[in-house]
């Protein structure tokens, strides 16, 4: 039987993934499957790393130093990595894959953040709105992060294939997705390898809206990672809601 996959996630051939990306054709029979058990004790634990990652990236305050910031972000991104990207031509078999085939087709809670398009005003000037995703939190300590919080905004619902490969971010100059930003962090900035050949979109991202508190440049990987801190919330939420039972 021959699939496709877009985006790296495996679907039947009926679906239209030309719409999401690159096309594969591959043969089923080189699938690794693993023992439906150990998918789950696997996925409990990959469910595990990313909860205490969370727990320990909106625990720092963004007046201190970048490193522990930043080493979180890579801990927030790796079991995102590890439960959803799914490329069976090269046996990498995600782990909701192997729990659930149809894990992509699940809702989950998406709320892009999206620029108003370009406007035309009064004598044919055009102006461009260039948003950036920053949200935090200012207090007596200094300022954090904002966590998501679970049932925020129900109707802003996505598959979850949606959730992974289309833009969570469009600045108004440009677009990325979480798994844009998940796999360079897991396979170039250092979440599991380093490599100088950063995609195009991610590289222009980890430039766009540099922030600063007073004199305080913070990370743009720092500052990206408020972007994973909340697609992993997102993502603990979707798989309470889906598959509640492998964690009782």
């Amino acid at each position: 039987m021959g699939w496709e996959v877009a985006g790296g996630l495996a679907r039947p051939p009926n679906e239209n993934a030309r719409n999401h990306g690159v096309t594969i054709k591959l043969n089923m029979a080189k699938k690794v499957e693993i023992d439906p058990a150990e998918a789950i004790a696997k996925l409990r634990v990959t469910r595990h790393r990313l909860e205490t990652a969370l727990d320990r990236f909106y625990t720092h305050n963004l007046n201190d130093e970048d490193l522990a910031l930043e080493a979180a972000v890579m801990d927030i991104c790796v079991p995102i990595r590890v439960m959803v990207h799914h490329v069976p031509e090269k046996k990498t078999i995600c782990v909701l894959h192997q729990v659930e085939k149809n894990y992509w087709t699940f809702p989950i809670r998406f709320a892009p953040l999206i620029a108003d398009p370009p406007a035309i005003h009064a004598g044919g000037v055009r102006s461009v709105t260039v948003a950036v995703p920053v949200n935090m939190t200012m207090g007596p300590g200094g300022a954090k992060f904002t966590r998501y919080k679970r049932g925020d905004k129900p109707d802003t619902k996505a598959r979850f294939l949606d959730w992974w490969i289309k833009p969570c971010w469009d600045s108004g100059t440009n677009k990325v997705s979480n798994r844009d930003i998940v796999l360079a962090m897991a396979n170039k900035e250092g979440g599991a390898h380093v490599a100088g050949d950063i995609p195009a979109k991610f590289r222009v991202a980890k430039n766009q809206g540099h922030l600063a508190l007073g004199d305080k440049k913070i990370s743009d990987i720092g500052r990206l990672g408020g972007m994973m801190g909340i697609a992993g919330d997102e993502l603990l939420e979707y798989l309470d809601n889906n598959f509640g039972k492998c964690f009782r």
